[in-house]
């Protein structure tokens, strides 16, 4: 009897850490085996097929088939190897007991966390693999998590109240009124475990009650792959994915009656979940939607959407907010280096700004700040 087993010495690791561990390879007998060797490996992988329509020449007439295209790519992040063991002195020999080979491999620092998606994933792991000649090696595989440390605050308007507001006069042929909803949120950058507060204002001018207010995370992933394996390795993912799912939400009944006003809030609770995060084939980002229902049969909701950022370090109330020029956050001074988010996060947060402000206007200064919190 053998057994192999694959034990790390957290359950967790950060990009740019060492990945270390222990091999424990348990036998009763002795073992004929050249070499033990021990490999990392990390990389992102992405696959979907696709049904496209294509045109042949049969017999003079052209013929309508449909052809299942497949589409895949991969980037490796980090493969090494190590020989932990290898026979001596001619004996090909592993003598019976218990064995242990521990083991150490670096991350490297703009290395994206670890993700399973419909389309694709990225994913980590240790392979343990007993070369035995004559005979079927013995293999095994663990897999560990990368978890960056992307603190928020060091993110531009990470900390800014965002509001947001949908006007609707409700029903269909028959219109009953119109219902006004602001929605405010205290800030866009939240980390796994935190409860964000919504705070819902209803001024409802109709002839109907409003029931209920509720909200909704969900976690929109973006995947890029190219039309075949043999370019799934190049620069070039001409083709695109997109998925969406719901990972949290929350909802309160409420009455609002018709020709009121009131307000109402919600606590919306973060799960663990993979940071926002973007690498050349796959993206992720996170989307809070909140909904006020009212007593009518069609054309009954109001809705509105913010775009937040999930980090894996919570703002303090009291950080002074940081003037960065770039995506990438440079280093502080002091020994805050281990706690920046990893280069490969270009996500750019939303200013705070009225629709006329272009992409490329510069921040709102402080009077600007105040009177958009104020509205």
């Amino acid at each position: 009897m053998n057994t192999f087993t694959i034990v790390f010495d957290q359950p967790e690791f950060t990009p740019g850490q060492n990945v270390t561990g222990r091999a424990v390879f348990q036998t009763s007998v002795a073992i004929n085996a050249r070499y033990l060797k021990i490999c990392i490996h990390g990389a992102a992988h992405t696959k979907w097929n696709e049904s496209e329509q294509r045109h042949r020449d049969c017999n003079g007439t052209s013929e309508c088939y449909t052809e299942t295209v497949q589409y895949a790519s991969e980037i490796n992040y980090v493969s090494k190897e190590t020989i932990a063991w290898s026979a001596k002195n001619g004996t090909n020999t592993l003598q019976p007991g218990n064995h242990i080979f521990p083991f150490s491999f670096p991350l490297p620092v703009d290395c994206p966390p670890s993700y399973e998606g419909f389309h694709g994933h990225i994913r980590y792991s240790i392979r343990v693999e007993l070369d035995r000649p004559w005979n079927f090696n013995k293999k095994e595989r663990e897999y560990f998590k990368v978890v960056p440390n992307f603190d928020l605050n060091y993110l531009p308007y990470g900390n800014t109240p965002i509001m947001q507001k949908d006007v609707k006069d409700i029903g269909a042929i028959f219109k009953k009124g119109i219902v006004t909803m602001t929605v405010t949120i205290p800030k866009q950058a939240v980390a796994s475990g935190e409860a964000l507060p919504i705070t819902i204002d209803i001024d409802n001018c109709s002839k109907r009650a409003a029931y209920c207010v509720r909200a909704e995370l969900k976690q929109n992933s973006h995947y890029n792959a190219s039309r075949n394996s043999l370019f799934s390795h190049s620069s070039c993912h001409d083709h695109h994915k997109d998925d969406s799912k719901r990972v949290a939400e929350t909802r309160k009944n409420i009455k609002i009656t018709a020709r009121t006003h009131g307000r109402e809030q919600l606590m919306m609770k973060i799960p663990k979940l993979a940071p926002s995060f973007q690498c050349p084939i796959i993206g992720v980002e996170y989307c809070l939607s909140v909904k006020l229902d009212t007593e009518t049969s069609l054309n009954n909701t109001l809705h509105c959407e913010f775009n937040l950022i999930i980090g894996t370090v919570s703002i303090i109330n009291n950080a002074i907010p940081i003037a960065v020029s770039s995506l990438a956050p440079t280093a502080p001074p002091g020994d805050r280096t281990e706690s920046m988010p990893p280069p490969y996060f270009s996500l750019t947060p939303t200013a705070p700004s009225d629709d006329s402000a272009s992409p490329s206007a510069p921040p709102p200064t402080y009077d600007e700040s105040m009177a958009v919190t104020k509205i």
